[in-house]
C-alpha cells in the first residue's frame, strides 16, 4: 500500500494530465488485495488467487475507463500480470476462462469508451494480450505437467518409503521375537506364525536343511496339521538346487496347481495349495533351509516388495536358527561336561562299584536321551560278560545274562573292540541274545559299545532306545567317553578292591606275626606266659571306654602285644633268674623299653605302637623308668596299659605267690593313685572292674 501510495503521488508530480483521479483507483485496489492478502494466510489459496485476478483485472479496467489516455499508454498490456499470477495456483481450465473473459472485455471497451476505437485495441492490448495468454497457457500447460510428475514420483517415493518402513517394522518385529527364543521348536513356531502375519496368507512352511541324508525337509507350519508337516516328502537337495539355478533363492510361483505332477508336489496339490512365495535361508553361504508363505484355493501374485520382505525374514531366521543351534550345542556340552565331572567325582569318592555303575547310567539315559542302559562286565577268569546293573528295563531278563566273548552283539563289540550299531531291531531282532523280550519291551534301536581300560575289555555297555536313533558325531564321541569313563571305574574300584584285599591280608599277616613274637616272649618268660593276651585285652576295653578311635585301637593292640619285646635284648641269666636281682642286673633289666624303642622305631608300620612298648614303665609322678616322665608327658596308651599291666600281674598266680582277690587287687591300684598312675584312668578302670564283675 505504501509502494502504490508512493507510485502514485510520483505520478502526480511528473504526468502532466489534467484532473487526474487514477491515484484513487489504485488505492481501492491496493487496499481491495491487502483484504485478498489476508485471505491468502488462511487455507482458501485459490480463492485469494481467484479474487486477486478479478480484482486487478476489474481495477485495471475501471482505470482505462475512467481514464482512457492511460489505454494508448499501455496500461491494458499489465493485464497479464493477474493472468500470470492466477496461472500460479488455478487449474489451467480456469486460467482459459480468466483469459477469454479479460480478451471479451478488452474487445469491448471501445464501445464503452468513444475516445478509444476498435482498431486501436486490437492492434495494441488486445494483440499482446493474446499473444502473451497463448504462451502463459503453454507455459501453464508445460509446468502443470512437471508438477504432476514431480507429485507422482513424490507420491511413488512416499509410498515406497512406507512400504520400507512397514517391512523394517516387520523386520524388527520378528527380529525381537526370534532373539527372545532359545529352544528351536519355539523358534520355528513363532517364525510360521510371523510369516503368516507379514503375507496374509493362511499357510506358512519351514523347511531345514539335513546334512546327513541331504534332503530339505518340513518341520513347522503354521495352517497345516502337525500330522501333514512332519508326513510331507522330504525335497532332494539336487530338487532343489536345480530349482534354485533356474528361479533364483528367492522366488514366487504363481499357480502351483499348473505345475507338472512330482511325488513332491502332489501333496500339495491334494490340499488346493496355490501360490506359493519361497525364500533360501543360507548362512555364511551354508544352507540352512526356506522360509515359504502359501496360499490355498486362491491365486496370488507376489510383488517384488513382498519377496524383498520374504527374503530379509529368511536372512533373520537363518541366523536366529544358527543361534539356537550354537546354544543347544553350547549348553549340551555343558551338560556333557557337568555329567563326565559327576562321573569322574563318583568315581573318586565312591568304591561301590555298584553305585558308581548307577550314576553313570544315569548319566547315559539322561544325556544321551535314551530310554534304556545295561552294563556287562566281563570276569576275566571264567571268559563270560555278566550283568552288572541296568536301568530303564520293564523286565529283569537281562539280569541274567551271561555272554562268552563273540557271543551276540554284546560278545560282537567286546571281542572286535568297537561299537556296534542296529538301527531297526524289528528288521533284524535274532541278533540279540533274549530278542523275544527285548521285542516285548518295544525296543527299536540298539548300540554296543566296549568298555576299554589300558588296552583290556572291562565290561560292555548297551544301550537301547524305544524309536530309531539317528545320533551325530557328537552323541556318538559322548558315548565313547562315557564307555571310557565306565571302564576306568570297573578298573580303578577293581584296582582299589585288590588292593584292599592285599592290605587286609597283609595286615593279617604282620598281626599273625605280632601275635607269633608276643608268644615266643610268653614262652621265654614262662612267669607271663598267657599274661600278653590278657593285658592286651583288658587295655583295649579300657582304650575303648576312652573313647579311642579304630586305628588307634589297632596301634594300641600292637604296642600291647609287643610291650615286652625289648626283653629280647635282656640276657637269660638276668630274665630267667630265680633270685632277686643285683642293682646291675636290674640296671640292665630297666634297659628293655629302650631296646623295644631301638627295635620298632625302624619298623615303618610298627612306630605308631611304640608308646606302650617305650613308655608302659613310666609312673604319673616321675618316679618311672627308662625317661622319668611325669604327668601326661606319658602317652595316654602307656598310663592305660601300665593299670591294665599291674592288674593282670597281681591277680594271676605266679610261682612264688598265689593271685590277689578282687578287693586287694583295686586297694593296691588305689594306692597308686596319683604316683604310679594316672587318677582318671584309675577310675575309668575301676568302673570298668566293677561293671564286669557286677
Amino acid at each position: 500500500m505504501l509502494l502504490a501510495v508512493t507510485v502514485e503521488l510520483l505520478t502526480i508530480a511528473f504526468i502532466e494530465w489534467d484532473n487526474y483521479t487514477g491515484y484513487r483507483q489504485t488505492i481501492v485496489i491496493v487496499i481491495a488485495l491487502g483484504i485478498v492478502y489476508g485471505i491468502s494466510r488462511t487455507s482458501r489459496v485459490q480463492l485469494a488467487a481467484l479474487l486477486t485476478m478479478v480484482i486487478a483485472s476489474t481495477g485495471i479496467y475501471f482505470i482505462g475507463w475512467t481514464q482512457p489516455k492511460s489505454v494508448g499508454g499501455g496500461l491494458f498490456d499489465f493485464m497479464i500480470l493477474p493472468l500470470w499470477l492466477g496461472s500460479l495456483y488455478l487449474s489451467l481450465g480456469g486460467v482459459t476462462v480468466m483469459i477469454v473473459g479479460s480478451l471479451i472485455a478488452i474487445l469491448l471497451f471501445p464501445f464503452l469508451t468513444p475516445q478509444i476505437t476498435l482498431n486501436e485495441i486490437l492492434v495494441g492490448p488486445f494483440s499482446f494480450l493474446f499473444t502473451t495468454s497463448i504462451l502463459l497457457l503453454i507455459i501453464t500447460q508445460h509446468r502443470n505437467s512437471l508438477e504432476q510428475d514431480r507429485r507422482a514420483e513424490l507420491a511413488e517415493k512416499e509410498k515406497y518409503s512406507r512400504r520400507s518402513a512397514a517391512r523394517a517394522e516387520a523386520l524388527l518385529r520378528v527380529a525381537e521375537r526370534l532373539n527372545a527364543q532359545l529352544d528351536l521348536d519355539a523358534l520355528l513356531e513363532a517364525l510360521s506364525e510371523e510369516v503368516v502375519l507379514a503375507f496374509d496368507t493362511p499357510v506358512s512352511l519351514v523347511l531345514l536343511f539335513d546334512e546327513r541324508e541331504n534332503v530339505l525337509r518340513a518341520v513347522a507350519g503354521h495352517g497345516l496339521s502337525s500330522d501333514w508337516i512332519h508326513g510331507m516328502p522330504a525335497l532332494p537337495k539336487a530338487a532343489y538346487n536345480q530349482t534354485v539355478e533356474q528361479l533364483g533363492p528367492v522366488f514366487a510361483v504363481a499357480d502351483l496347481q499348473a505345475l507338472p505332477g512330482t511325488s513332491y508336489l502332489s501333496e500339495f496339490k491334494r490340499l488346493d495349495l496355490r501360490s506359493v512365495a519361497f525364500a533360501t535361508m543360507h548362512y555364511e553361504r551354508e544352507l540352512v533351509g526356506s522360509l515359504n508363505a502359501v496360499t490355498v484355493g486362491q491365486h496370488r501374485d507376489f510383488t517384488e516388495e513382498e519377496l524383498l520382505l520374504l527374503h530379509g525374514l529368511a536372512d533373520q531366521a537363518a541366523l536366529a536358527i544358527i543361534n539356537t543351534r550354537l546354544y543347544k550345542d553350547a549348553h549340551r556340552r555343558l551338560e556333557h561336561l557337568q555329567a563326565l565331572r559327576a562321573i569322574d567325582v563318583a568315581i573318586t569318592s565312591n568304591r561301590d562299584l555298584e553305585e558308581t555303575l548307577k550314576v553313570l547310567l544315569a548319566q547315559i539315559t539322561k544325556q544321551l536321551q535314551v530310554d534304556a542302559a545295561v552294563i556287562l562286565l566281563l570276569d576275566e577268569t571264567k571268559g563270560l560278560l555278566e550283568f552288572g546293573t541296568s536301568q530303564g528295563f520293564q523286565t529283569s531278563t537281562l539280569r541274567y545274562t551271561s555272554l562268552r566273548i563273540g557271543q551276540g552283539m554284546a560278545g560282537r563289540a567286546a571281542q572286535q573292540r568297537q561299537t556296534i550299531h542296529i538301527r531297526d531291531l524289528r528288521i533284524d531282532p535274532q541278533t540279540l541274545v533274549n530278542a523275544p523280550s527285548l521285542a516285548r519291551e518295544g525296543f527299536i534301536s540298539y548300540y554296543a559299545a566296549p568298555l576299554l581300560a589300558q588296552g583290556k575289555v572291562k565290561g560292555v555297555i548297551e544301550i537301547f532306545h524305544r524309536a530309531v536313533l539317528d545320533p551325530d558325531k557328537e552323541w556318538l564321541d559322548f558315548l565313547e567317553a562315557i564307555a571310557g569313563q565306565a571302564a576306568i571305574a570297573i578298573e580303578s574300584t577293581t584296582l582299589f578292591e585288590d588292593l584292599q584285599r592285599t592290605n587286609e591280608e597283609l595286615s593279617k599277616a604282620y598281626d599273625s606275626t605280632i601275635e607269633g613274637w608276643s608268644h615266643a616272649l610268653d614262652l621265654r618268660d614262662k612267669e607271663t606266659e598267657g599274661h600278653t593276651l590278657r593285658v592286651t585285652e583288658l587295655t583295649l576295653k579300657l582304650a575303648k571306654a576312652f573313647g579311642l578311635s579304630e586305628a588307634e585301637l589297632i596301634h594300641m593292640r600292637r604296642g600291647a602285644l609287643l610291650h615286652d619285646i625289648g626283653k629280647m635284648g635282656v640276657p637269660d641269666r638276668i630274665l630267667l633268674k630265680d633270685g632277686p636281682l643285683t642293682e646291675a642286673e636290674w640296671d640292665i633289666m630297666r634297659q628293655h623299653p629302650v631296646s623295644a624303642h631301638e627295635m620298632l622305631l625302624p619298623i615303618q608300620y610298627l612306630r605308631s605302637a611304640i608308646d606302650i612298648p617305650y613308655c608302659h614303665h613310666e609312673k604319673w609322678d616321675g618316679t618311672g623308668y627308662p625317661r622319668g616322665l611325669k604327668g601326661e608327658e606319658i602317652p595316654l596308651g602307656a598310663r592305660i596299659f601300665a593299670i591294665a599291666d599291674v592288674w593282670d600281674a597281681v591277680t594271676s598266680d605266679r610261682p612264688y605267690r598265689q593271685a590277689w582277690s578282687r578287693d586287694k587287687a583295686l586297694a593296691h591300684i588305689q594306692e597308686g593313685n596319683g604316683k604310679h598312675f594316672d587318677p582318671l584312668v584309675v577310675e575309668t578302670f575301676k568302673k570298668l572292674i566293677t561293671e564286669k564283675l557286677d
